[in-house]
């Protein structure tokens, strides 16, 4: 990007003017590639929230008053440059679709396209996958429309299925969002090529609905994962410098749950180091001495909600005899949770991918803990393991599933979608041969 102290080098070339130049019309739409890819460049160097309009002028080659003739502010511009990557992709994933026969080929060679493109153009990727998020609920409108053509892709891949052989709506939601969190893990890990390792599992995962329904029950199950319960004096609603507060709580706590109780109530973005302070009854002084940082204090937060929220899952499953059933007993209590702790919901759907990649990571680790049940040591006799790979996408695509559905504003139906996310995560289960 920009060398130490001087201003970034164009990414192009400057365009020729006059009676010999490309004309006004080619120019603008010249124009408006340039600070597309500015974007890329700017997201990929080091994300959305640092990116300034005067950086992407100045990586364009073009003057701020261009840039203000194309886009009204560099949201607009970073949503431009989203949806001129996913429109590209989707059509060279449907090409690549459309070329074979079969819903086996034709999702193979999608998939092997799609790996393609996330190795080949890392930098537009990770402005899609990872960049989008820090967005926060502003950005899901976009992944949603990013979703719809993979989405249609698989729905027509099952189209001649009979049927009973086909994916259910939520299924392939799940399949989609859990594709897009390995993509993202990828992205993280600075490995985009090991993107194509995935292909047969995957194969194998999207394949599998077509079963209507679970296998039948084991006899037996191995004890669900168990987290301690988390005994805590006071709710998290409870104002954090109040009488109560102060006399239960350290002041770390305080500034723990001061930080949740803003950015649940005026999102991440609007939250400071001071209203931290006063809302939690401290001094600034207080909080760095306990953290550098808010975005510091809002992880903290996050991981004592999100610890909170899967130790209730995983004790109300414990009374299950059948492991199936404890599956669904887990996400039922899960379900429940969000209702009653609207803090916590708040902010890990909506307001954690807006302070950065670092606490999105902290997401996607409370992700992989929820999907213990998954893993080889806790699943019966005579039940083959899922891939790890499958267990990690699902994981992925069942919270883009409960996003989705949390968006809907219909919390207290929540608890009904427990039957719906178990059934799309146990038909992929299958007997030991």
């Amino acid at each position: 990007m920009a060398p130490r102290g001087g201003a970034p080098k164009p990414l192009f070339p400057k365009l020729t003017g006059g009676p010999r130049g490309i004309g006004r019309t080619e120019t603008r739409r010249h124009q408006r590639l340039r600070l597309e890819g500015a974007m890329i460049a700017a997201v990929d160097g080091h994300g959305f929230a640092e990116t300034t309009v005067g950086e992407l002028v100045a990586l364009a080659g073009v003057s701020k008053s261009t840039f203000y003739d194309h886009f009204e502010s560099k949201q607009e511009c970073f949503l431009a440059t989203f949806t001129t990557i996913v429109t590209a992709a989707s059509r060279e994933v449907t090409l690549a679709y459309r070329g074979q026969s079969g819903v086996e080929a034709s999702l193979t060679a999608a998939f092997r396209r799609f790996a393609e493109i996330v190795a080949n153009e890392t930098p537009a990727a990770t402005l899609v996958v990872v960049g989008s998020l820090s967005l926060g609920s502003e950005g899901l409108d976009q992944r949603e429309m990013a979703f719809v053509p993979f989405e249609r892709m698989i729905h027509q891949g099952f189209a001649l299925e009979p049927p009973g052989r086909r994916p259910s709506d939520l299924a392939v939601r799940v399949l989609v969002a859990g594709v897009w969190t390995l993509v993202y893990r990828c992205i993280r890990k600075g490995e985009p090529e090991r993107l194509i390792e995935y292909l047969d599992p995957m194969l194998e995962w999207a394949l599998s609905y077509r079963e209507a329904e679970p296998p039948a029950p084991p006899q037996e199950r191995r004890q669900m994962p168990r987290l301690e319960p988390v005994q805590e004096p006071l709710p998290w609603g409870e104002p954090a410098d109040s009488a109560k507060s102060r006399r239960l709580l350290s002041q770390c706590e305080r500034i723990i749950r001061a930080t949740a109780q803003l950015a649940s109530r005026a999102g991440y973005s609007s939250v400071t180091v001071p209203a931290i302070s006063a809302t939690a009854g401290t001094s600034n002084q207080t909080f760095y001495e306990h953290f550098k940082k808010k975005e510091e204090a809002f992880i903290a937060a996050f991981e004592a909600l999100a610890g909170r929220a899967i130790a209730a899952a995983f004790r109300a499953a414990e009374a299950e005899l059948c492991w199936q059933e404890a599956i669904e007993t887990a996400y039922r209590a899960l379900l429940e949770h969000l209702i009653r702790d609207p803090i916590f919901t708040r902010i890990a759907f909506y307001e954690l991918p807006v302070a950065g990649p670092v606490a999105l990571d902290h997401a996607d680790a409370a992700m992989r803990r929820f999907t213990l049940f998954l893993h080889p040591e806790a699943i019966p006799p005579g039940v083959q393991p899922l891939h790890p790979a499958i267990v990690e996408a699902l994981g992925g695509g069942l919270w883009s599933a409960l996003q989705r559905k949390i968006t809907t504003g219909d919390l207290a139906s929540l608890p009904e979608f427990a039957p719906a996310l178990a059934k799309v995560t146990l038909i992929p289960i299958r007997p030991l041969p």
